[in-house]
């Protein structure tokens, strides 16, 4: 009997743990990227350096050397990439051991090139090559996907009034030709790599002005001359054709300024509820369950490497080196408590892997940083509560800017 009652309680043991761990959420992941963004080879290269000085990190973004000889790694460009110029990226991606950066992302950027159109059906054949052809690199070099930029650095796709047909189409004809874009790059990706994750900078978390506005007509009227108005007609398409096993990422860039707690998880429930005004009702179930609601932490900004002509950027040159510091942790602590899986952490001046050494700008990581993210994810995977406010020293260095600035 007693034997009998031990094998039942192993069996019993054993179901549960299988049965519940199920629901064990995902890991909270900490992706690096830059303006220093490392290319295959040098990753290669410097692996092991890498993750041993910043073992916090999951994973980095990076960027191949093909497709950035004849012009950028504009997805939506009129030529079509050559293949042969990713081929070293290709070899210098698997011959990689990577170790602890195990969610790593290839670089793709959504601006396009001037004068490209979506109505051009040419144009658009060239970004369904790009896009598959980049997830190709990420799937062959194994990345868990791509990181999709949509910030137009040269021609603007998203902005109606720019586009080159918009004094013959209307708002309305390109919301629906981007979609169905947007459905035909999804199939791109997927044709090789099922899997795909997409980490994208932002997408729902752009537009909390817009998003509450009970008339529908009302919010594409305003999306109508928004600067990224045809950003969520893009995302709609990606769902209309998106597998189940595709994750997209909302990165919420905006969270690069935030100075509380609150503004998390009003990020939060912005992303994952508010945004469904603007997400077609057949896609808002797929957009629960596959589009993740993710963090962005802005190095610069907290450490005082932003150009003191920049008024935004002001008030962390009125911190003290430590209060940086803890300015820092404190957003990195709560973006991870809040993110569903991704925080990105990104930097312009500041250079973790030393790719930048030759510009005059370049700026090591600063004192007190890899303490901050090491504090903040050991409390957040030890459950353990932040234990500090930073709302007093931020008002405290604001008052000293407003001093300073009156002054002069």
């Amino acid at each position: 009997m007693a034997l009998k009652a031990s094998l039942g309680l192993v069996v019993l043991i054993m179901f549960a743990t299988t049965v519940f761990g199920q629901f064990d959420r995902p890991r909270k992941k900490l992706i690096q990227y830059g303006w220093g963004v490392p290319s295959p080879a040098f990753v290669r290269a410097n692996i092991a350096s890498m993750e041993s000085r910043c073992p916090f990190f999951d994973g980095i973004v990076i960027k191949t050397q093909g497709g950035w000889q004849s012009y950028p790694v504009h997805v939506f460009r009129k030529m079509t990439f050559d293949p042969n110029e990713f081929a070293e990226d290709i070899s210098n991606l698997r011959a990689t051991e990577f170790c602890r950066f195990t969610e790593n992302f290839i670089l793709m950027w959504g601006t396009s090139e001037r004068g490209w159109d979506w109505f051009n059906d040419s144009d658009w054949q060239s970004a369904e090559y790009n896009a598959r052809l980049l997830a190709y690199v990420a799937k062959v070099g194994g990345c868990v996907g791509i990181c999709f930029d949509p910030e137009p650095y040269d021609g603007n796709p998203w902005h109606y009034p720019n586009l080159p047909n918009a004094k013959s189409k209307s708002f309305a004809d390109y919301w629906a030709r981007v979609r169905e874009c947007g459905s035909r790059f999804m199939k791109a990706l997927q044709a090789e790599f099922p899997n795909i994750r997409i980490l994208t900078f932002f997408w729902g978390s752009l537009f909390g002005d817009i998003v509450d506005l009970p008339d529908p007509n009302e919010r594409m009227e305003r999306l109508s001359n928004h600067h990224y108005g045809l950003l969520m007609a893009f995302l709609n398409g990606m769902l209309d054709a998106a597998g189940e096993q595709v994750v997209i990422i909302d990165g919420n860039e905006p969270a690069y300024y935030y100075r509380d707690q609150e503004q998390y998880f009003r990020a939060y429930h912005l992303m994952k509820q508010r945004a469904l005004s603007l997400i077609a009702p057949e896609n808002r179930n797929k957009y629960a369950l596959q589009v993740q609601a993710g963090f962005a932490l802005y190095m610069d900004l907290y450490f005082g490497t932003v150009p003191f002509e920049y008024a935004w950027g002001r008030i962390s040159h009125f911190l003290k080196p430590e209060e940086r510091a803890r300015w820092f942790e404190h957003n990195a602590y709560y973006a991870l408590l809040t993110t569903e899986e991704y925080v990105w952490c990104y930097s312009e001046r500041i250079d973790w892997w030393g790719t930048q050494e030759k510009t005059q700008w370049h700026k090591f990581v600063p004192q007190g940083a890899i303490e901050a993210l090491q504090s903040a994810r050991s409390k957040i995977e030890q459950g353990k509560p932040l234990g500090f406010s930073i709302k007093e020293m931020l008002a405290e260095a604001q008052k000293r800017m407003m001093e300073e600035t009156k002054g002069k």
